[in-house]
C-alpha cells in the first residue's frame, strides 16, 4: 500500500451513515441504492434510503454547479444521457488505444466537439494505468480492453436520482424506476461488487487522472469491498435464486 493511501486511509474517517428514520427497504432496493455506494461515501449520504441526508439548498446548488440542473426539464435530460449515453461513449472510443491493442482513438461514435476530451481522457487513463495495477483494480494495461465503465455512469446515475428526488424535481416513484433500472444495468455487466467497484474506480480515472482525489475514491471502494459494516457487505450483488 503506497504512502498517500496509508495517508488516504488516515483520514477516512465517517462511513456508511444511516438514515436514522427507518425506511423499511427490499433487499432489492438496497442494493440498487448502493450502486451508488462510492459516490454516497464521497458526499456523505445516507446508504440506506431513497433521501440523501443532505441540505436541499446544498443539493440543488450542487446539481447546477456539477450537472447543469436547474428544473424538472434539466434533470430528466441529464439523467436520460447518464443512462443512455454518459462517460462510456468515451471509453469505449480511448480503451483500444488506452490498453494498447490499437494505436488511435476510435472517434466514429464521438460528435466532432467531443475529439479533444477524448484525447484528454486518454491521457487521463494512461496517467492513471500504474496505480490501478498497484491497488488491483486492473491486472495489467491490455486488461482495460476487456472492461466498461457502466459502473461509473450508473453510480453517478444513482447520485444525481437521489439528488433530483431530494430537490423535488422527481417523484418517488420516477426515481425508484431510475435507481432500478441501473441496477438491473449493471447486471448485464458484472456479477459482484468487486467488478463494479473496478470499473467505477476505472471510469473515475479516466475523468480525473492520477492523483489524491482518485487515491481517495480508490480507498472509499476498498472500504467498502472489506469493512464488515459495508454496505456491500451486507448483501451479494447478484440477484438471489430465492
Amino acid at each position: 500500500m503506497s504512502f498517500f493511501r496509508k495517508l488516504s486511509r488516515f483520514f477516512d474517517n465517517e462511513h456508511y451513515k444511516k438514515n436514522p428514520v427507518a425506511q423499511n427497504l427490499t433487499e432489492e432496493q438496497f442494493i440498487a441504492l448502493n450502486v451508488g455506494a462510492i459516490n454516497a461515501e464521497q458526499t456523505g449520504y445516507y446508504c440506506d434510503s431513497l433521501t440523501t441526508g443532505a441540505d436541499v439548498e446544498g443539493i440543488k446548488e450542487n446539481l447546477e454547479n456539477y450537472y447543469g440542473i436547474e428544473d424538472r426539464e434539466s434533470a430528466i435530460g441529464t439523467l436520460q444521457w447518464l443512462f443512455g449515453r454518459g462517460h462510456r461513449v468515451f471509453f469505449d472510443a480511448i480503451k483500444g488505444a488506452a490498453s494498447g491493442k490499437t494505436g488511435a482513438i476510435d472517434y466514429n461514435e464521438l460528435e466532432d466537439d467531443e475529439h479533444e476530451r477524448a484525447d484528454e481522457f486518454l491521457e487521463n487513463l494512461q496517467s492513471a494505468v500504474d496505480g490501478l495495477i498497484e491497488e488491483n483494480f486492473l491486472t495489467n494495461r491490455e486488461d482495460l480492453a476487456s472492461h466498461s465503465i457502466t459502473a461509473w455512469d450508473m453510480g453517478r446515475f444513482v447520485l444525481v436520482t437521489r439528488c433530483c428526488f431530494d430537490a423535488e424535481y422527481i417523484s418517488e416513484e420516477e426515481a425508484w424506476h431510475c435507481i432500478n433500472n441501473a441496477l438491473a444495468e449493471c447486471r448485464e455487466f458484472y456479477s459482484s461488487w468487486e467488478e463494479l467497484a473496478s470499473d467505477y474506480v476505472i471510469g473515475r480515472a479516466m475523468w480525473s487522472g492520477y492523483g489524491m482525489t482518485l487515491i481517495g475514491i480508490m480507498t472509499k471502494a476498498q472500504n467498502l469491498l472489506s469493512d464488515a459494516e459495508s454496505p456491500w457487505k451486507r448483501v451479494q450483488f447478484s440477484k438471489s435464486d430465492k
